[in-house]
């Protein structure tokens, strides 16, 4: 594949950013968007836990992290001229750690889960007050309470710094970092909380558009000009959700979440596979059902939804010096999206076979169990369609086109909203890695470092879907599943309601329900 890697030729500016960078950032400067957050639980090697050991956990954390800055070049740079239209990568002398790690410990007597989630909201809704001072997007706030063998690592960043998928990266590096011991000791570049930065200017990940040509058909084309310009009265396409209107202030993110355990989750999969289908397509065909049995057929007749694709697939081969080793392993934006269209016709179907009689624990017939699958197993060829398709008449390509993307969003912000809702799922986060290849995954023996849990939120978007779902996932031990939508533009009732109808039945896929919400985790 075509692309080169940018290696930045002066000492300050390294590279302009990329169209997906440019996107987020316009959100960010309009208060369309704010932060996202990847929380880990991580065990603690048993010599660590004590609370007397609290200054070694300390420096191998700290160590840790400075190896993983070294490894991913995205968190060692800040944004030059991030208000104008074009913006740019720069390099750092050096960071200050106390800016971007921050321990909390929680009393014996204090409900550390509950601590712990409302941070993660708070969080979500939080503003990186520094983009202007060109200091990276991102902090970890480390959460401990006692002795206990664990440790709560909230990861949350600025967008335009990366994705999810790069959140994922980091997390499950950190790992690999710990039990690989690597940096531990040796604390180059580390004066205190002061990490001086190489002075070579580091090898930046490239821009997604930079590894192909992005083709756009003209038909393509034309429908999305057509779509920027056309008066809103003409839009009468049934499916966009006319019954949510945008709305962009007072800001503030609804956030939901609930936790499948592992033998539901195996349980799920093993439908999925029989079906031919995935998580992401079951959630979409879940979503599809839950907002045709909300809203009547007047106040929506069809839907449309979008899935976030990850496109490191289409990516060249990492550098020989990159020292994030594959392409694969990349911390940068590059994702896309994946829409689905769900037909008045289909809608009506689906409407059809819900029972007549109301109640909240309304269950899945046999025959809308039918329905789910097969729109389940559509969904999952269209992601599948798309990712194959490369970046053909992806939206990114589009966005080439794109002069001034804060006037763009704004007038965004005055149209009817298109999708209903979003799903993004970070898929399956390897808790136990490891530096050698082909090591069968290190035993629970109290001597390594591992993660047994995540969950993934998102701040609310203004223009974009009613309502986001942000799966993940851990090796062997089970699913979060999250909901988040803007305060100001769906009712809080509505938004719990969707979310209990997911969690609702896949607890009824999965057999004997084993999914649980408890009070803290789920809010």
């Amino acid at each position: 594949m075509a692309g080169k890697w940018n290696h930045g030729v002066e000492k300050a500016a390294l590279r302009k950013f990329g169209l997906n960078e440019t996107y987020q950032l316009a959100m960010y400067l309009l208060d369309q968007y704010r932060g996202t957050c990847l929380t880990c639980r991580y065990m603690i090697p048993w010599h660590l836990a004590p609370a007397e050991s609290r200054a070694q956990l300390e420096e191998a954390v700290k160590t840790a992290v400075v190896a993983a800055i070294l490894r991913h070049p995205m968190l060692q740079v800040g944004m030059g001229n991030a208000t104008s239209k074009t913006p740019s990568w720069i390099q750092l002398q050096s960071l200050d750690l106390t800016h971007h790690i921050k321990w909390e410990y929680i009393g014996e007597r204090d409900n550390l889960e509950q601590t712990v989630q409302s941070a993660f909201r708070a969080q979500l809704d939080d503003r990186f007050h520094h983009v202007s001072n060109r200091q990276p997007g991102w902090k970890m706030t480390i959460f401990r309470q006692g002795s206990t063998p664990t440790m709560e690592v909230v990861l949350t960043w600025n967008h335009p710094q990366f994705d999810g998928a790069s959140a994922r990266i980091i997390q499950e590096d950190l790992v690999d970092i710990l039990n690989a011991g690597h940096g531990v000791g040796t604390r180059t570049g580390l004066d205190g909380d002061i990490l001086t930065l190489p002075e070579r200017p580091p090898l930046l990940p490239i821009p997604i558009e930079s590894c192909q040509k992005l083709p756009v058909t003209l038909k393509v084309l034309a429908k999305a000009f057509w779509e920027d310009v056309r008066p809103q009265f003409l839009n009468r396409d049934a499916s966009w959700a006319a019954w949510c209107p945008i709305r962009s202030s007072p800001y503030k993110t609804q956030y939901r979440a609930f936790f499948v355990d592992e033998a539901s989750l195996i349980a799920i999969r093993t439908l999925c596979r029989q079906n031919k289908t995935t998580i992401t397509g079951l959630l979409n065909a879940l979503a599809l059902i839950a907002f045709s049995w909300r809203l009547d057929s007047r106040t929506a007749p069809a839907f449309q939804s979008s899935t976030i694709t990850d496109h490191r697939r289409n990516l060249p081969p990492a550098p020989p010096d990159a020292p994030w080793a594959q392409s694969e392993r990349a911390v940068a934006n590059y994702v896309s999206q994946c829409l689905h269209r769900y037909e008045t016709e289909l809608v009506a179907r689906v409407r059809s076979k819900l029972p007549v009689e109301s109640g909240e624990e309304r269950a899945l017939s046999a025959e809308l169990q039918r329905e789910l699958w097969a729109v389940s197993a559509r969904n999952r060829d269209e992601i599948v369609a798309k990712l194959k398709a490369g970046l053909k008449n992806d939206l990114i390509g589009v966005y080439k086109y794109v002069t001034d993307w804060q006037g763009t969003m704004r007038g965004l912000a005055k149209k009817k909203r298109q999708f209903t809702w979003l799903v993004t799922n970070l898929c399956v986060l390897d808790g136990n890695r490891t530096t050698r290849p082909g090591t069968p995954p290190q035993r629970d023996d109290g001597q390594s470092w591992s993660i047994d849990r995540a969950q993934f939120g998102l701040s609310a978007e203004i223009p974009p879907a009613a309502i986001e779902f942000a799966p993940v996932g851990v090796a062997g031990h089970g699913m979060c599943v999250s909901a988040n939508w803007p305060d100001c533009a769906v009712d809080e009732k509505f938004g719990e309601r969707i979310v209990g109808d997911l969690e609702r039945w896949l607890a009824q896929l999965a057999g004997p329900s084993t999914i649980k919400k408890d009070a803290d985790f789920g809010g």
